[in-house]
């Protein structure tokens, strides 16, 4: 049996897959839930601001 050829590919699209790469960073989502998360867990700890802190701030 011959071998089958490679089938010509489109050029254009095969160097859209190439420049396609670039830096991962966090969604803008993914950024305001992982501080929607820190909060949690700086009330739960009981770190948060108080009454009397609250009034001194301003």
């Amino acid at each position: 049996m011959a071998k089958k050829q490679p089938r010509k590919r489109n050029p254009v699209a095969h160097h859209l897959f190439i420049n396609r790469g670039g830096v991962h960073e966090k969604s803008n989502s993914a950024k305001r839930q992982e501080d929607k998360r820190q909060l949690r867990k700086l009330v739960a700890k009981g770190g948060g601001l108080s009454a009397p802190d609250l009034i001194c701030a301003l």
